[in-house]
């Protein structure tokens, strides 16, 4: 048994290893200019070996996007489990995603772009997005936080907004320190989000 969850971890670390590869050599080289041979290695695996995990470059921008989604998912279970309030936790996800693009920003605006094309592969990793974007509206909707006469599809769609604005419109976002970024969400998120707050948001800083 101990053997056996050596192995597994030992396989997560691999895949880890494997998809930072990715992002550091499509976000430097480019995606179309990036070989599967130069990702093994600088993994330092055997192509055989990246192969097993990722058949191909569209496997290894879905397993990037995966891997994101995953975090997100773990930050709401568990560092932020015990936040009493819907909207900081909400909050906190966009800041999240943001903030982990910001390294990567030419690649996160490719499998931005990709995941909002039904026909792509990666279509589901924006279904799950919204889809936790959604779960947090629905939480402060029922705490009483947001309007509940608001359509929540509508206050997830203003999120989006936020999210796809610091993607595509804020063009020096890669020279932007993690403090100006978050300084500059949180008034973008405020005043998107100031028509469906029950109270308005306290000063921050």
């Amino acid at each position: 048994m101990e053997k056996q969850g050596r192995r597994e971890q030992n396989k997560l670390h691999c895949r880890q290893r494997i998809l930072r590869a990715s992002r550091q050599l499509f976000s430097a080289e480019g995606y179309e200019e990036t070989t599967m041979e130069e990702i093994a290695a600088r993994a330092e695996i055997s192509k055989a070996t990246l192969y097993n995990y990722f058949p191909s470059k569209d496997s290894l921008l879905i397993g990037i996007a995966e891997a994101e989604l995953a975090d997100i998912r773990g930050l709401i279970a568990g560092e932020l489990q015990n936040e009493p309030s819907a909207v900081e936790k909400l909050r906190r996800a966009l800041q999240t995603f943001v903030l982990d693009s910001m390294r990567y920003i030419p690649l996160c605006r490719k499998i931005t772009y990709l995941n909002s094309c039904e026909d792509s592969a990666l279509f589901s990793t924006r279904v799950e997005m919204l889809r936790i974007f959604r779960a947090l509206v629905q939480e402060a909707q029922d705490s009483g936080e947001f309007r509940r006469d608001a359509d929540a599809g509508d206050i997830v769609d203003l999120v989006m907004g936020v999210y796809l604005a610091s993607q595509f419109q804020w063009q020096g976002i890669d020279r932007y320190s993690n403090e100006y970024c978050v300084e500059k969400l949180d008034r973008f998120f405020d005043m998107a989000l100031a028509g469906v707050l029950t109270e308005p948001c306290a000063p921050r800083g």
